[in-house]
Order: C-alpha cells, then sequence, then structure tokens
C-alpha cells in the first residue's frame, strides 16, 4: 500500500516537473517528452497487495476471542459490585400512610367505612326525600280534584239553585 502511494507521489512530482518546465520555457511538452513519461508511468505503476501484511497491520485492532472475555468479565464484575452497593431493603423512617403498621392499616380501614356509612346515610335520605315527594304529589293531586270539584259544583249549583248560592256565598 505504501508502495503505491509512493508511486503515485513519483508521478505526480514528475508531471509537475513537466508542467513546470513548459511553462517556463513558453513551448508545449513535445510528443516524446510525453510518450517517455507515459511509458515510465506504465512501468512503474505494477503493484501487488500484501495480504499477509495487511492482515498483520489490521489485526491488534481486532477483537480476538481471548480480549471478548476479557473484557465481558470485567464488566460483570463491574455490574455485580454496582448490583451489591443497592440495598436490598429501606427502612422506613417516621409513618407512611398505608398498611405499613397496624395502627396505620386499622386507620385507613375506618376511614374506607365511615366514607361507605356517609354515602348510605345519604342515599336513605334522598330515598326518604324522593318518598316524600311522591306523597306531597298525591295530596297536591287531591286538593286540585276537591277544588276542582268545588268550583264546578259552585257553577252547578249557581245555575240550578241561584238562591241558595247567594244566601251561602255572598259576593
Amino acid at each position: 500500500m505504501q508502495e503505491l502511494l509512493q508511486d503515485i507521489n513519483a508521478l505526480r512530482r514528475g508531471i509537475e516537473a513537466l508542467n513546470k518546465r513548459s511553462l517556463e520555457q513558453g513551448k508545449p511538452v513535445s510528443r516524446a517528452e510525453l510518450d517517455e513519461v507515459l511509458a515510465k508511468v506504465k512501468q512503474e505503476v505494477r503493484f501487488t497487495i500484501n495480504y499477509q501484511g495487511i492482515a498483520e497491520a489490521i489485526q491488534p485492532h481486532l477483537a480476538t476471542p481471548a480480549k471478548v472475555e476479557n473484557t465481558l468479565t470485567t464488566g460483570t464484575a463491574q455490574l455485580q459490585q454496582v448490583i451489591d452497593r443497592i440495598p436490598r431493603s429501606v427502612p422506613v423512617v417516621g409513618q407512611v400512610w398505608g398498611f405499613t403498621s397496624g395502627r396505620l392499616g386499622l386507620g385507613v380501614i375506618a376511614l374506607v367505612l365511615a366514607l361507605v356509612s356517609l354515602s348510605t346515610y345519604l342515599w336513605q335520605k334522598k330515598a326518604a326525600a324522593e318518598a316524600q315527594v311522591v306523597v306531597l304529589q298525591q295530596e297536591q293531586a287531591k286538593k286540585k280534584a276537591a277544588l276542582d270539584w268545588l268550583t264546578k259544583g259552585y257553577w252547578d249549583l249557581k245555575r240550578d239553585n241561584p238562591k241558595v248560592v247567594q244566601k251561602y256565598f255572598p259576593q
């Protein structure tokens, strides 16, 4: 690979020298000079790839099974150290709402029972109020029917017997 780069650099320097001479002398490069450079290029461009040398140059950068195993072992050990530093349980400091103690558990249960009792009581009150509304509506309907009967009866009585109406219902 290095040889190839050296050959390319040599050709570049030759072309630059011809170009410089052409610029200095003010005359173009002759065909013979160009053929000479091309012949030189054809002779020097041959190269072979040294695969073993390339492999030896790359090998130190590749991971080998031993390196992978070493990395995994080290990483596993470091991970285990981190896991070992995590506590298995954390003590509770002070009182926490929930079932962490019997007293707090009873408090939560009492709160739930109080809410259930309150909602039951309110539903009973609502049912009683609805029943009372139904009773009042029935009474109102009866009073309206009686008033309608009285009103209708008054007009019937006034039409049939105006003297009695004048006596009992003076205007």
